[in-house]
């Protein structure tokens, strides 16, 4: 009797023990997952703090890089010239001893990395504005008649070049989109019922009209698909059935182009023109 009770007990004492145990184990287990939640929302802010950040100078350093590259060439070949011998006594820049500490006459780039660190900076900076100057050339050449024949006939040219032409056209199509050519043709920004009556797209408003025979106000819309604005549908549609937004036309091309995650913050589905529809109560 006395050996049952001692086993009853000590399996009594086991069963609470065992589920001490068991208490314990989640509460440590909570504290594990709470620190690994803290500890990943810690890791993905500051990941969303570092990164635009790095993305943005990654942009502006590929952007100054080409800028540079497109005429430091023009410079350094003007420091090797007679005329830049100025810049190399005024440096101290001696070719003949740089040409024996290196074995064979100096390259441009080899004779500006000769030049202090303060003035190769200024030489890339010099470099970038040449390439800005150069662009306004090009463009202001391109806008007078004798360069749009020029542009024109160099166009027909590419067309006859099978992979070249379809490179061209499309690179072509997409900067004139970004740089805003084509969007001066869109007049409004709208929301479209497309595909379906409950969906809706975002669209541009090219023309308005009236109907020959009705009379009725309609519209030509342009469609864009994602994530390439310049490719899409055209449609004609009733100008009341037509959502129109307060948006510009480059915060629409960007809403498209980044899939709708940089959109306004002004946002309705209710058409122009027509009242709001009561709301049905949930569960009738």
């Amino acid at each position: 009797m006395l050996y049952y009770v001692t086993r009853e007990a000590s399996r009594k004492r086991g069963i609470r023990f065992g589920v001490a145990g068991m208490e314990a184990r989640p509460t440590a287990s909570r504290i594990v997952n709470t620190l690994k939640a803290v500890f990943r929302a810690r890791i993905t802010t500051g990941l969303l703090v570092v990164l635009p950040v790095y993305v943005t100078y990654l942009l502006v350093r590929f952007i100054f890089e080409l800028m540079r590259d497109a005429s430091q060439w023009l410079v350094e070949a003007y420091i090797t010239t007679e005329f830049g011998a100025s810049v190399r006594r005024f440096f101290q820049i001696d070719l003949d001893s740089l040409k024996a500490s290196l074995g064979h006459n100096p390259t441009p780039a080899e004779m500006v990395a000769a030049l202090p660190a303060w003035m190769q900076w200024v030489i890339s900076i010099f470099s970038v504005l040449v390439t800005i100057f150069l662009l306004y050339a090009i463009g202001l050449f391109a806008a007078n008649v004798f360069g749009k024949r020029l542009l024109l006939r160099m166009e027909r040219m590419v067309d006859h070049l099978p992979f070249v032409k379809t490179v061209y056209r499309s690179s072509k199509q997409i900067l004139e989109t970004l740089a805003g050519d084509q969007t001066k043709n869109f007049q409004r920004v709208a929301l479209i019922p497309f595909p379906q009556e409950r969906m809706r797209c975002v669209g541009f408003i090219t023309s308005t009209f009236h109907d020959s025979v009705s009379g009725e106000e309609l519209a030509t819309v342009f469609i864009p698909t994602t994530p390439n604005p310049t490719t899409g549908y055209l449609q004609i549609l009733r100008r009341v059935e037509l959502v129109e937004v307060d948006w510009s036309v480059e915060e629409a091309v960007r809403t498209i182009m980044s899939g709708g995650i940089l959109r306004p913050e002004h946002l309705t589905i209710v058409p122009s023109g027509r009242p709001e529809l009561p709301q049905r109560p949930l569960g009738r």
